[in-house]
């Protein structure tokens, strides 16, 4: 077991373990005793049983369907309406269990509610365990425009039981190792050497490596939102392959699954900065190597680059016009920038494409 501390204005800690054993533990030292579950119908059926052992301290229950149709404003209001059908109150916590959906609503839902509720996460998903469980942004979609709608807000509690991954299907898994490989080739050179060389004992979720590389990606997390808890620079560092990820997964409908879409944008956002001197060929083979080694995309089929762009020109990080894209500068390191002009990013996609 390891307890990461996320100091942030209201500081908790993530407790990275492998067994549900400890819950009960961390519940009662944060004094939370009421809780009211929010999870998806997938979670549900396969895990239905996991919380056998706290029983007594769950006093209500929403199941949400699950993928990214769920994260609109009428499964808010129907989850509103059945916390007020339990009597919920500001002291009791909402439990978040499931992925970045799952995660996404109830924190919005634990924000809002009555001005506010306690709030645990127990993320089921690799993509929500090392990314979006951390740094208190939740929210949902609207019009077709991803997380357009949402606050910040700091959990109670994290609890990341990394068994959980082993019912984890192959496509939901990938779409994780698209933002551990992010972190890795954005922040933490030896993160990504450590990838690449225990490639083989990830894909095959080895308890120790995924241990390791959830527990490295929120260390990486946290420090960043240490110092930009509401996402007003810095933080923006954690955006790499999410510019032009975002843009791809909207013109989608949302079809192509979001670590897919960041994969897809490391790849172009990486060949930007290669055409800018900013890193070698060599390095981009690298990112591409190990992306496709865990059977994620590394180039798309765009039908219609205007839709593409009035998507991202739509992108929510963007300020005066600007559009705000991360670039790497060589492995483990890289700068947010408004630099880039759209045109030329629907360039040098295009240009990539074709090789």
């Amino acid at each position: 077991m390891k307890e990461i501390k996320v100091n942030a204005l209201s500081p908790y800690s993530v407790i990275v373990t492998s067994t549900n054993s400890q819950l009960n533990f961390w519940l009662e030292h944060k004094k939370l005793n009421r809780l009211f579950v929010i999870t998806d119908d997938n979670v549900d059926l396969l895990y239905g049983d996991y919380f056998n052992s706290i029983k007594s301290k769950i006093i209500g229950k929403y199941v949400l369907k699950a993928g990214e149709e769920s994260k609109k404003i009428e499964t808010v209001l129907d989850i509103y309406r059945c916390l007020l059908k339990h009597n919920i109150d500001r002291k009791c916590t909402i439990l978040a269990f499931g992925g970045g959906v799952v995660g996404d609503i109830a924190g919005f839902v634990a924000s809002t509610f009555k001005r506010g509720t306690n709030l645990v996460y127990i993320p089921t998903t690799l993509i929500a365990q090392t990314d979006s469980s951390v740094g208190g942004k939740n929210g949902f979609n609207l019009d077709g425009i991803k997380n357009v709608i949402g606050t910040f807000y700091q959990p109670s509690l994290v609890y990341v039981d990394v068994n959980l991954l082993k019912t984890l299907d192959a496509d939901n898994f990938k779409n994780g190792m698209a933002e551990v490989i992010k972190y890795g080739f954005a922040l933490d050179d030896n993160l990504f050497r450590y990838i690449e060389q225990n490639k083989r004992a990830i894909l095959e979720r080895e308890i120790d490596k995924l241990k390791y590389i959830v527990a490295e990606c929120i260390k990486l997390k946290a420090a960043v939102v240490e110092k930009d808890e509401l996402d007003l620079g810095e933080r923006h560092i954690l955006n790499f392959g999410h510019t032009i990820g975002h843009a791809l997964e909207t013109i989608s409908d949302f079809k192509i699954m979001h670590g897919e879409a960041v994969a897809l944008g490391m790849v172009y956002e990486s060949y930007i900065a290669l055409k800018r001197n900013l890193i070698d060929q060599d390095l981009l083979e690298r990112l591409i190597k190990i992306l496709k080694y865990f059977d994620l995309q590394t180039t798309a089929d765009i039908e219609n680059y205007n839709d593409f762009k009035q998507a991202i020109l739509k992108d929510k990080k963007n300020v005066d016009s600007l559009l705000k894209i991360v670039l790497p500068v060589g492995l483990g390191r890289a700068i947010i920038t408004t630099d880039v002009k759209v045109d030329t990013i629907i360039q040098n996609m295009k240009e990539l494409s074709r090789r």
